[in-house]
């Protein structure tokens, strides 16, 4: 009894190992893609919630370097002649876009209420 030529020692020939290899490659790559969509998605989900959230970021470090090393965040009102000071702080900036990024994104549920 001769052994074939195109046998290898685990018994299988030299079609069948690239018909494993070309079916574990598609598996593979199919996999793969899931887990890339899924990824994107997230990733994508994040990346639009830290467009929104930015100005309110910029606004913040903005503030916190103009008031030098210490980090602090005064309260509007809190000094006795803040009211007559105009522009002193960003609260009022922050706060619209708080009630804006709240407001975008609880949209399709407040639409919702609506109707």
């Amino acid at each position: 009894m001769a052994s074939s030529g195109t046998r290898s020692a685990s018994g299988f020939s030299f079609s069948e190992h690239w018909l494993i290899m070309a079916a574990t490659a598609l598996i593979c790559g199919f996999v793969g893609y899931i887990v890339y969509d899924a990824i994107m998605a997230t990733a994508s989900e994040l990346l639009q919630r830290l467009l929104v959230i930015s100005p309110l970021l910029l606004i913040i470090i903005v503030h916190w370097l103009s008031t030098g090393t210490q980090l602090s965040f005064p309260m509007p009102g809190s000094e006795p002649g803040a009211i007559h000071r105009a522009g002193g702080s960003p609260w009022g900036v922050a706060f619209v876009l708080l009630l804006l990024f709240f407001l975008i994104s609880y949209q399709p549920s407040l639409h919702h209420l609506v109707s």
